[in-house]
This record gives structure tokens, sequence and C-alpha cells, in this order.
């Protein structure tokens, strides 16, 4: 008699947890891809709103950026996949969003134009998997994720900001500086945003910046602290 392929004679559930096995291996190696497909989109959005294209070009960019864009919508979609057991329980859905809530923002609010500096977020998504020791925390806020955060909001106020009659964020170099100037929360006030959209920047460059800073000093703080602990 014909013998049927192992898949045949397995059951539903091992079925499942054999696609489990596999999606999960599928996400171990696509972690860099991840990484180089935000730092793309990024750029993208960088083509779109400094250099204003037009016609095919922007066609083909506004394309590029939606087949980026859902290649995280799958990444996410393979999380969920994994953690479907856990669903069963609340704390499941805790530990899901726990683990993958950055997975979860960079697949959710950029979608939105109003949140397009949230598109920061696809690109720290990308870098996430890379973070895993207190060292690395420190060097990603400061020396990765800052500048990116500094460099989205210009990106996003000058976008909403040069359609407005009084404008007063005009150029790029406005944008950067106003947004060196709100992130560190010092806001000399000489350029500010005029718009909603561009005042939404503000208040997310503002709490941003709050957050890293107190994140970072109290990392240093418990690095230093372990070390004096340690020693006798």
């Amino acid at each position: 008699s014909r013998k049927l392929p192992i898949w045949g004679c397995m059951s539903s559930q091992s079925k499942f947890e054999a696609f489990r096995s596999s999606v999960q291996h599928f996400l171990t190696r696509a972690d860099f891809l991840l990484m180089a497909l935000g730092f793309a989109y990024l750029a993208i959005y960088s083509v779109e709103v400094l250099s204003q294209p037009s016609g095919g070009v922007a066609s083909a960019l506004e394309v590029a950026g939606w087949l980026i864009y859902a290649a995280f919508l799958v990444d996410l979609g393979a999380r969920i996949i994994i953690w479907l057991p856990q669903f069963r329980q609340f704390s499941g859905w805790v530990g899901f969003m726990k683990e993958n809530w950055l997975a979860v923002i960079a697949a959710a609010l950029p979608a939105f134009r109003a949140f397009r500096v949230l598109r920061v977020f696809i690109v720290l998504r990308g870098i996430y998997p890379y973070v895993q020791t207190r060292m690395a925390k420190v060097g990603v806020m400061v020396g990765v994720a800052l500048p990116l955060i500094i460099y989205t909001s210009s990106l996003a106020v000058l976008e909403a900001e040069r359609g407005s009659s009084q404008a007063l964020i005009t150029s790029f170099g406005d944008a950067l500086w106003w947004s060196m100037v709100t992130v560190t929360t010092v806001g000399y006030g000489d350029t500010f945003p005029l718009t909603s959209q561009g005042r939404f920047v503000g208040a997310f460059l503002i709490f941003t910046g709050i957050g890293l800073f107190s994140t970072v000093t109290a990392l240093i703080a418990s690095w230093v602290l372990k070390d004096s602990a340690t020693q006798p």
C-alpha cells in the first residue's frame, strides 16, 4: 500500500506546532532583513519630503514604502501566531505586549498620515533584536534612537509646516534646529509649528526627550551602582 506523507499522518495540533516552529525559525533569520527594510523605509520617506518627487517616481516610492510596511505587518502576524496558545489567558496578552510592543507600534501607527513621525518606530523595530545588554541599550538610545527621532521629527514637521502661508519652519535646517531644541526641552521659541500635525510632532518630541534622557540616566546610575556593589 502507498505510504502517506509524514505531514498527512500528523494531528491538527502537531501540524500547528510544526508550523509555529517554522515561523519561529523564520523570525530568527529575519532580524537583519527587518533592520535593512527599516532604514530603507526611512530613506524613502526622506526622499519624499526633501526632494518632493512627482509622477512615476512619487508613485514608485509610495508603492515601495507600502511593500516595506507590509513586511512589518507580516512580522507582527508571525509573532501573533507564535503566541496564539498563550492568548487563552490574560497573562498571555500581557506577555505578548511586553515582548512585542515595538512591533505593534511599528505596524499600527505609521499607517496614519497624521502620525508619520512615528515611522521612526519601524527603524527602531529593526534594531531592537540586537539590543540585549545594558550597555547596548545605552548605546542604542544615545547613538541611534535619539538621532533617528530628531531626524524623523525634522522630516515630519517640515512636511506638515511648509504648506502653511505663515509657517516659520520652511527648510530642513529650520526643522532640524527646532527638533534639537525641542527634544532637549530647551525650546528657544525662535521657531515653532503652527499646524496641528506640527504640534503633534512637537508633543511627541517633548515626551520622547524626557523619557529617553530619564531612561539613559537610570541605566547609567544602575550600572554604576552595580559596579560599586561588586567591588570589595
